[in-house]
């Protein structure tokens, strides 16, 4: 099986949204089996003008064994002290790893330590400033992978469980989210205080802080479960678009799973230039703010699998956390098939088989590339982790069936609930309760280095919708002639969608004109995946599909509107008039259609100087920080294309390239290189330099040529 690479928007999407997403870096820890932390009570203070946090946590522990000492993971602290009511006499020191309390604990014991502290993080939690005025806007966590312990002294190992409690100073005038039920907030002068109250216990990469302005819209599950959706006061109109299904996707999951979610609410928070799509914390998800789009936008960069995918972790990851990186399916596979139950649950039984066989390409492409491994290989891809695992749920619940794996699945939740697992425990209760022999099951689909492609298609056969879309699937090689009556096939009621957009792949193959009436009667379903595709794979634009193309320079999708501009603009004679007629005909649009119009007006002929001038402003302008990373590196791009990176331009990208993304930052660094091995832009560049501070300079020359 190849990869469809005719398209590449719908499945290169599909790719980086499981890239984005966290994969767990799973931390060794410190081995106290003597101790045992049981509660954490955090109070810190955030001043937008510095990025540092101060404050303090208390640990209550039980002391299990006799020891002379307990082990606290934290990094990037300025200062401490640590003191204790159970204690007074112990004392405390500092090395790379955190802090080392020393006193003769004993057995039985129970000691209260608290931790005051100043840290100035370096990961894991992010202070946002997007106007550049030296006091940040928003600051998030990111514990998963980068250590929680950066910022706030606690414990690494994931298999250290305990309850946190989490109180926030800051603003009054901004917004506090953390884990758990906001009990109390208590304003004094300008700061607000933020107490937040959590019931069970968590591993420390799930503990969760976002400061910033924020909105919120509230709904409430099926069960009762209050389900919170932050966003900022001027994105109102996106709520609606932006959680589509939220409701639908949480009941389902909490009836589909069979066990009531486990946290005493679920919050969904978008931020700015987050690390991934999104992320699982305890009750509280943070994700990327570029998925908060309105009606067309959602068309483009729907929301809908990340909020499937994260609420999921909820039970797979936070309820249950894996006993160490071996057993890292247990996530991120178990999150990617029940998201996957969610959309098939929102959109059908052909949408699900076709996104089983998608993944399946690519998990074959990864085992004829060599570099596949196996599922329980602590450094798998996250290919792998996601992917696979999600496919290895798939088989074994066809091979014990539907009964006996939901019995399984309950079983192991409960059984585990707020604990630690591996994949024998799992299996070994899947075993117990469809009785059956899972050696075998193991070999092929967990222990085996190659995803196991013929098993696969065994399974994906199984689906009759399947076995017709294997068939067409295998028109790929053939000459048009031989194609054309399962073309005409696939356009007879009842249309299924996803094999109308194989087709359109298909077609983009072929040079027989008659090839544009199967595309006219496939856009003539009106579904807005199959017109987008259809000016997405269109080479050019000719006498047969002017028409069709022009008329989805309307569409109710920005990616459609672009794309069809660009096609019509590179066969107009009038370029101008094109750009002006589609622009009066559009009512929204968004920064990458934006940016693509002032691009092509920049190069068009038919508009006044003064006009090209200020169309060129107003792309420059969308390198700033105040944007998303992906529309300045989009910017970016456009600016090499035409050849006009002023000053503020070069000031962006020096900034970029000491951004905490670490995508964005690689690619920045590579620009400048590129741009500095110019001999014509040193002068400028070296200029620019000096506009930053001595430590960003020095920074930017530890990173680059300069």
């Amino acid at each position: 099986m190849i990869f469809v690479f005719w398209q590449p928007m719908r499945f290169l999407f599909v790719l980086l949204f499981f890239t984005f997403l966290t994969t767990q870096n799973y931390a060794q820890g410190i081995d106290q089996p003597a101790v045992d932390f049981q509660s954490a009570k955090v109070q810190i203070t955030m001043d937008p003008a510095q990025e540092m946090v101060s404050g303090t946590v208390t640990f209550d522990i039980n002391i299990l064994q006799d020891t002379d000492q307990i082990l606290i993971d934290a990094k990037n602290i300025v200062e401490f002290t640590a003191s204790s009511t159970t204690h007074p006499s112990m004392i405390s020191s500092q090395n790379d790893a955190g802090i080392v309390v020393k006193y003769r604990f004993r057995e039985s014991e129970k000691t209260t330590i608290t931790i005051a502290f100043k840290s100035q993080p370096n990961k894991a939690m992010y202070f946002i400033d997007s106007d550049v005025d030296g006091r940040w806007e928003q600051a998030w966590t990111q514990g998963q992978g980068k250590y929680t312990s950066n910022w706030l002294p606690s414990i690494d190992d994931m298999n250290e469980k305990m309850e946190w409690d989490i109180s926030v100073t800051a603003p009054d005038d901004l917004t506090v989210v953390a884990n758990g039920n906001l009990i109390s907030k208590k304003g004094e002068g300008d700061q607000m205080t933020w107490n937040y109250d959590m019931t069970h216990p968590m591993s420390s990469y799930l503990v969760a802080v976002v400061v910033g302005n924020y909105a919120i819209s509230t709904a409430t599950s099926q069960s009762g479960v209050p389900l919170d959706m932050y966003y900022y006061p001027e994105d109102e109109q996106k709520v609606s678009s932006t959680f589509v299904h939220t409701k639908e996707i949480f009941d389902f999951l909490e009836n589909e799973i069979g066990i009531a979610y486990p946290w005493q609410n679920y919050k969904q928070i978008p931020v700015k230039d987050f690390l991934y799509a999104g992320m699982e914390n305890t009750g509280t998800t943070i994700f990327d703010d570029q998925f908060v789009q309105d009606e067309l936008g959602a068309v483009d960069r729907s929301y809908v699998t990340v909020n499937a995918h994260e609420l999921a972790h909820q039970w797979f990851g936070d309820l249950v956390t894996a006993a160490s990186g071996t057993h890292h399916w247990l996530h991120e596979g178990f999150a990617t098939y029940y998201a996957m139950l969610a959309e098939r649950h929102l959109y059908g039984d052909e949408h699900y088989h076709v996104n089983l066989y998608e993944q399946a390409e690519l998990l074959n492409e990864q085992n004829q590339s060599g570099k596949s491994t196996a599922l329980l290989d602590p450094a798998a891809s996250s290919l792998t982790f996601y992917q696979h695992g999600a496919w290895a749920i798939h088989a074994l619940r066809d091979l014990v069936g539907d009964a006996a794996f939901k019995a399984g699945i309950k079983r192991f939740l409960k059984e585990y609930a707020f604990k630690n697992a591996t994949t024998d425990d799992f299996l070994d209760i899947m075993s117990q309760e469809s009785g059956k022999d899972l050696a075998s099951y193991k070999a092929t689909w967990l222990t085996s280095n190659q995803f196991p492609s013929n098993e696969a298609l065994r399974l994906l056969r199984k689906d009759l919708f399947m076995e017709a879309y294997l068939q067409l699937l295998a028109r790929r090689i053939s000459p048009f002639q031989e194609a054309l009556n399962s073309y005409k096939e696939t356009l007879q009621p009842p249309v299924q969608k996803q094999m109308v957009l194989e087709m359109v792949g298909q077609l983009s193959l072929h040079e027989d004109t008659r090839k544009y009436d199967l595309l006219e009667r496939a856009a003539a379903t009106n579904n807005l995946e199959i017109r987008q595709l259809i000016t997405l794979t269109a080479q050019e634009i000719n006498d047969y599909n002017k028409e069709m193309i022009s008329g989805m320079l309307t569409d109710a999708s920005y990616a459609t509107r672009e794309n069809a501009l660009v096609l019509l603009w590179n066969a107009a004679t009038d370029k101008a008039r094109l750009l002006k007629t589609a622009k009066k005909a559009w009512s929204t649009t968004n920064e990458s259609l934006d940016m693509a119009w002032l691009t092509l007006a920049i190069n068009s002929t038919g508009f006044s100087n003064n006009d090209r001038t200020a169309y060129l402003g107003q792309l420059q302008e969308y390198t700033k920080p105040i944007y998303s990373t992906s529309t300045r590196q989009t910017a970016f791009d456009y600016l090499i294309a035409l050849g006009y990176l002023d000053d503020q331009n070069y000031l962006d990208l020096y900034q970029a390239a000491l951004h905490h993304n670490y995508r964005f930052y690689q690619y920045a660094r590579k620009l400048v290189n590129e741009q500095y091995a110019k001999e014509a832009n040193k002068p400028l560049m070296e200029k620019v330099v000096e506009l930053l501070t001595e430590r960003e300079q020095e920074n930017l020359r530890l990173v680059t040529d300069l």
